[in-house]
């Protein structure tokens, strides 16, 4: 769901073609979206079948092929965007599984772990500020965007301290 979502919403930005909209979901959506494509045109193919794009060719120099979104694609945009802002899922993470192990663990083994992963997220947490930063002249969804993981980061790091303290007890 989420494949297609992203994909429509590049094509709803501006007709790109297959390798631009690849390039897109890695430069753009990379920071908020942990989807990693191999390629990008199979998708793209089942997505014109079902109606949601065309595909138009463009010649340059090259042959080109430009993707579109179409009225039926728009109408599918809208309405995954309505089902993800309603989403019931709770989040999940796989570090609460080890969380859930936490007692057949050593604690003299977990503490520096917890402490690597406490520098870890404050790396985090400066290089969202940093992006919070750049985005101050952009449209208001970046900086919404980076504000809620900064949010996100900052939970977790108030959680791990407290869990530190409950280990060394």
């Amino acid at each position: 769901m989420i494949q297609r979502l992203i994909i429509l919403g590049a094509l709803k930005r501006k007709p790109s073609s297959g390798y631009d909209i690849k390039k897109f979901i890695q430069k753009e959506l990379g920071m908020f979206s942990p989807l990693e494509l191999k390629s990008i045109y199979y998708p793209l193919k089942k997505m014109e079948k079902e109606g949601l794009i065309e595909k138009r060719e463009k010649r340059n120099h090259l042959k080109k092929y430009v993707y579109y979104i179409t009225p039926q694609g728009e109408k599918e945009f809208f309405r995954l965007c309505k089902e993800t802002l309603l989403s019931r899922k709770r989040p999940f993470l796989e570090w609460d599984i080890a969380l859930y192990f936490l007692p057949f663990l050593n604690k003299k083994e977990i503490l520096p772990l917890l402490r690597l992963r406490l520098l870890f997220l404050e790396k985090v947490k400066r290089w969202l500020e940093e992006k919070l930063e750049e985005f101050k002249e952009a449209p208001q969804n970046f900086s919404l965007l980076v504000n809620h993981h900064l949010r996100l980061v900052l939970a977790e790091k108030d959680f791990l301290r407290s869990l530190i303290k409950i280990i060394k007890q």
